[in-house]
């Protein structure tokens, strides 16, 4: 139950997304963020998830540092199809041939031959998936690269990117406050047999307690710029967690491991990678070992008809650009 299936592979359901060691939050200095990736790896397996766009490349760079010596612990999953251009701006872009380059550059930024899991970060609406998707496929048969997924699609995208290659895990935002695969790619993905990733499972932090007050982030926290932690809808938000965490006090678990159980609950082929600069946060990640039962779900929910999370995960020009936030 705590593994997931990728192609061939067993993978524990527990993963570790590297891109907040070097962007996005609280500065972590190198030898920290290395020194964490080092203890991760060494007690593995675990999947580390980067990609191109993290920090321009440095992200792998870090990353590479620790598969010096662990390669054979780490299920190792990397992006292509956006991009931080020099002005920090972000590019989406789908260009098959950009992809194949960006899948080389990545390649030698991690000092490796082959990436066991490479995503198409995002969907270029511009170009069409399928030959987005081709590009990754055509990979796979170089052998540079082992499986294939998508991150952030719609049900209808999913379909038409498997007619093109064997798509074997979706990684999308999904926690408590983010339900929005509920709809459809959840239960698309169980049914055929793909794995589904969970990035921001806590939240960016909030879930697991660890954004009480906005004063404590510091101000490049790509935070201050998400609306569920702004103004009345965080005080709300705020509230919300409250009574998820006495629920958390009478079953015995942290907010971290409330929110990772309910995921695990939410069916087999459903896996996390949760992100913390912070070993005891990984500590508490790792406690959270058994999917909630039916009735504690069922408490949750029942929750969720008095209390109710406020804002969207993204401003709007961001939001805009998600295929999985599109109409199938």
């Amino acid at each position: 139950m705590n593994h997931i299936t990728i192609g061939s592979d067993t993978v524990p359901r527990l993963g570790y997304g590297c891109m907040g060691l070097t962007q996005a939050y609280q500065p972590v200095w190198p030898e920290k963020a290395r020194a964490l990736l080092q203890l991760i790896a060494d007690e593995g397996p675990v999947m580390f998830d980067t990609a191109a766009t993290y920090s321009g490349g440095n992200n792998e760079t870090l990353v590479a540092s620790v598969l010096k010596t662990t390669r054979d612990q780490v299920f190792l999953a990397s992006k292509a199809g956006m991009y931080k251009n020099p002005d920090g701006s972000r590019e989406i872009d789908g260009d098959p041939d950009r992809i194949i380059r960006s899948c080389d550059e990545s390649l030698s930024r991690l000092g490796i031959d082959v990436i066991d899991l490479f995503y198409l970060h995002r969907v270029d609406h511009r170009i069409p998936v399928e030959e987005s998707v081709g590009a990754i496929d055509q990979l796979i048969s170089q052998g540079k690269v082992r499986y294939a997924g998508l991150s952030e699609v719609s049900q209808s995208t999913l379909e038409r990117a498997r007619s093109v290659t064997t798509i074997h895990a979706l990684q999308s935002e999904y926690s408590l406050w983010s339900r929005r695969v509920e709809e459809d790619i959840l239960y698309y993905c169980r049914d055929h047999g793909i794995a589904l990733v969970a990035y921001s499972p806590v939240g960016r932090g909030f879930l697991a307690g660890g954004v009480r007050k906005m004063i404590q982030l510091s101000e490049r926290d790509i935070r201050h710029g998400m609306p569920r932690f702004q103004g009345d809808a965080f005080e709300n938000n705020l509230r919300v967690l409250e009574q998820i965490e006495l629920l958390g006090l009478r079953w015995g678990m942290t907010l971290a491991q409330v929110c990772l159980n309910w995921l695990w609950s939410r069916g087999e082929h459903v896996g996390a990678i949760p992100g913390t600069s912070n070993l005891s946060h990984w500590r508490d990640d790792q406690g959270a070992t058994s999917p909630l039962s039916e009735d504690q779900v069922g408490e949750l929910e029942e929750l969720f008809q008095n209390y109710r999370f406020e804002g969207e995960r993204y401003a709007p020009a961001k939001l805009d650009q998600l295929d999985s936030e599109r109409s199938n």
